[in-house]
């Protein structure tokens, strides 16, 4: 059978796709920068037992954190 078979997927490398996943990691990490630097203002953010005046940028980078943990651990749990 040859190498070369057009009904078989094709193979990508491990190094390819660590490239690719540093690659997205960093321009999502830039698009967040970029978001908090413009998006300096204090909202008012409640809590469930208070409520408090917040950086915007503190609320973007523990949603996208909280994001971050919940894909995660979405992904872990499936791959078990």
């Amino acid at each position: 059978m040859s190498t070369d078979d057009p009904d078989r997927p094709p193979v990508v490398k491990k190094e390819r796709a660590i490239a690719s996943k540093t690659i997205a990691a960093v321009a999502v990490a830039f698009v967040l920068l970029a978001f908090g630097v413009s998006n300096t203002d204090r909202v008012q953010v409640d809590y469930l037992v208070t409520d408090s005046s917040t950086p915007l940028i503190a609320v973007v980078v523990v949603c996208s954190l909280l994001g971050a943990l919940i894909g995660a651990l979405t992904v872990w749990r499936r791959s078990r």
